[in-house]
């Protein structure tokens, strides 16, 4: 029951960062802003339109992605504790993959108070290419090519930050101390993360061929 509960917060704040990021960060006339120089007026009213009738898609698939996601990546710790020979369940290592989830709710909420307070006089492109505390921050956007986006974008320090977490929870699991969990999380999960990038990336480069 604790698990459900914590899975249900996280979809409420996720659902609340979705709600805020459209109405204040990637607003109408954002988009508007964005498409005028490649469709006509009419065209960008209906775009936006369908925006809106659909909006709820968002929120609806939602707990399936989260659901997804803890799911692959428990399954992939587990997979990593089986092989270094420590024993728990499926169960104890989702509890920990919810809670260190938590820990993307940081990032989302900078986005919104940089677009939102700091930088006001942004493009849809700075929003697509910005992410906290990442190595995308050291490079113009708009200058990297398009298949380096994610990976330049996805290691930054909230991963680090999610992998100190997951060591904390780990360490219950497997009755070992931090260093011994963390020495466990950064290779198991590491790898895991280096696996997803390079598998979009070669997406990437093929969508783009």
């Amino acid at each position: 029951m604790k698990k459900l509960y914590i899975y249900l917060l996280l979809i409420l704040l996720a659902s609340i960062s979705v709600y805020v990021f459209q109405q204040i960060v990637v607003t109408d006339t954002l988009l508007s802003d964005h498409l005028s120089q490649q469709l006509s007026f009419n065209r960008i009213e209906q775009l936006l339109e369908f925006r809106d009738k659909w909006s709820w898609v968002n929120y609806a698939i939602l707990p399936i992605i989260y659901l997804l996601k803890f799911t692959f990546i428990s399954l992939w710790i587990l997979s990593g504790i089986i092989l270094f020979g420590y024993k728990t369940s499926f169960k104890k290592i989702f509890q920990v993959v919810l809670v260190a989830e938590f820990v993307w709710i940081v990032p989302s909420l900078l986005t919104i108070i940089w677009f939102g307070l700091i930088d006001t006089d942004y493009t849809l492109v700075d929003v697509q290419y910005f992410q906290p505390l990442s190595l995308m921050n050291f490079f113009d956007g708009e200058l990297v090519e398009s298949w380096l986006v994610f990976p330049l974008k996805a290691l930054n320090l909230f991963e680090v930050a999610y992998m100190l977490v997951l060591a904390i929870g780990i360490k219950k699991v497997i009755n070992r101390d931090y260093n011994t969990s963390l020495g466990f999380v950064v290779p198991v999960y590491g790898l895991g993360l280096v696996t997803w990038i390079v598998f979009i990336t070669f997406l990437s480069i093929n969508l783009s061929a």
